[in-house]
C-alpha cells in the first residue's frame, strides 16, 4: 500500500501548485504548463495508487519527463520564430517571504535558462529551486546522482554569475517601475535614459503577429529613444495598470478592454533598469485571463496622463 493513504484526487490538487511552477519555469508558457500538468494527472489517474509509494516523487518524475519532451519539440519549432522570443507572462504576486522563488520566476531568468540543455534545466531547477535532494533529482532523470551533480554543476556555471543580478529587493523594482511611468510620462529622452544602464537592452516580442521590433535593442539612448517614440504614437492613449507579473513589478497596456502590451523588467547591478521586456504576441496574451486576474487583485490605477 502507498505510504499516502489520501484519496488519489487530493494527493494530486496538492502536488499541482508545485507541478505547473517547476513545469512553467521549464517550458516558459503557461499554456504548455497547464499541458504538461494535465498530461500528468491522466498518469496519474491511469496508473493507480496500489503501485506507487511516494506520491510526490512519482508525480515529479511524469510531469518533469513530459516537461523536459515538450521543450525539446517546443525549441525544434521555435527555430522559425519571428524576432526575439520571450517567456509567456504570468501574473504573479510579489516576493514577499519567497523572494528566492519569485525571482525564478522573472523574464530575466527564465532567458538565463534557455542557455540550458532540457536535462540541465530540469536538474538545476529541480535541485536549486525546488530543493529536491539529489538523490530525488537522479530518479527523476534517471540518471545516476554522480551525473545529475555534473548536470546541476555545470548549469550553474551558466547561470550562477547572472542569476544574482537580477534578484533586487522588491521595494527597488517598485521604485523603479514608477521611476520609469514618470519619465515615459514626462516625454524627455533624456530622464528615461538615465534610469536606464549603460548597455540597457530592449525585447520585444511580437511573434510576427503584431507591430514589435525584430532585433533586440542595446544602448540606453537606442532604448530610451524607441520607447519613447512607443509612447508618443501608441501607450499614451492606453489604459495602463501597474501589476506583479512574474513575481515582480510590470505593467499590463491596452485599449478598449484589449490586453496589447505586458511589460517587465530586468535590474542591472548598478541599480538601474537593465533590461526590458515587451510582450506582445496575442498568442501570449490570454486577455480575459490576464484582466480579470489584475481586476481581482485590486490594482492601483496608473498616475494620471499614464
Amino acid at each position: 500500500m502507498p505510504a499516502d493513504t489520501t484519496a488519489p484526487a487530493e494527493i494530486f490538487e496538492r502536488a499541482r501548485p508545485r507541478l505547473w511552477g517547476l513545469a512553467y519555469r521549464m517550458l516558459g508558457s503557461a499554456a504548455d504548463a497547464d499541458d504538461a500538468v494535465q498530461d500528468t494527472y491522466l498518469r496519474w489517474q491511469a496508473a493507480g495508487l496500489d503501485h506507487i509509494d511516494t506520491p510526490e516523487a512519482w508525480l515529479t518524475t511524469v510531469c518533469t519527463r513530459r516537461a523536459i519532451d515538450m521543450l525539446r519539440a517546443a525549441r525544434r519549432a521555435r527555430t522559425d520564430y519571428v524576432g526575439p522570443w520571450l517567456p509567456e507572462p504570468v501574473i504573479a504576486p510579489e516576493a514577499g517571504a519567497e523572494l528566492e522563488l519569485a525571482e525564478s520566476l522573472s523574464t530575466a531568468f527564465l532567458l538565463l535558462l534557455e542557455r540550458l540543455s532540457p536535462t540541465e534545466r530540469a536538474a538545476y531547477l529541480l535541485r536549486e529551486v525546488f530543493d529536491y535532494a539529489y538523490a530525488d533529482v537522479a530518479a527523476s532523470l534517471n540518471k545516476s546522482e554522480a551525473a545529475c551533480r555534473q548536470l546541476v554543476s555545470r548549469a550553474r556555471r551558466h547561470v550562477g554569475h547572472d542569476r544574482a543580478r537580477f534578484a533586487p529587493p522588491p521595494e527597488r523594482r517598485q521604485d523603479l517601475l514608477e521611476s520609469f511611468l514618470g519619465a515615459m510620462q514626462s516625454g524627455s529622452v533624456e530622464n528615461l535614459a538615465t534610469l536606464l544602464s549603460e548597455d540597457a537592452e530592449l525585447w520585444s516580442d511580437g511573434g510576427g503577429k503584431v507591430l514589435a521590433a525584430r532585433n533586440v535593442i542595446h544602448g540606453a539612448n537606442n532604448v530610451a529613444r524607441f520607447l519613447h517614440g512607443v509612447w508618443q504614437r501608441v501607450w499614451a492613449e492606453q489604459d495602463v495598470r501597474r501589476v506583479a507579473v512574474n513575481g515582480g513589478a510590470g505593467l499590463l497596456l491596452g485599449a478598449r478592454g484589449t490586453l496589447e502590451s505586458v511589460v517587465t523588467f530586468g535590474v542591472a547591478p548598478d541599480g538601474r533598469i537593465g533590461a526590458i521586456y515587451v510582450v506582445r504576441n496575442p498568442d501570449k496574451l490570454p486577455g480575459p485571463g490576464l484582466l480579470a486576474a489584475a481586476e481581482n487583485l485590486h490594482l492601483p490605477a496608473a498616475r494620471e496622463g499614464t
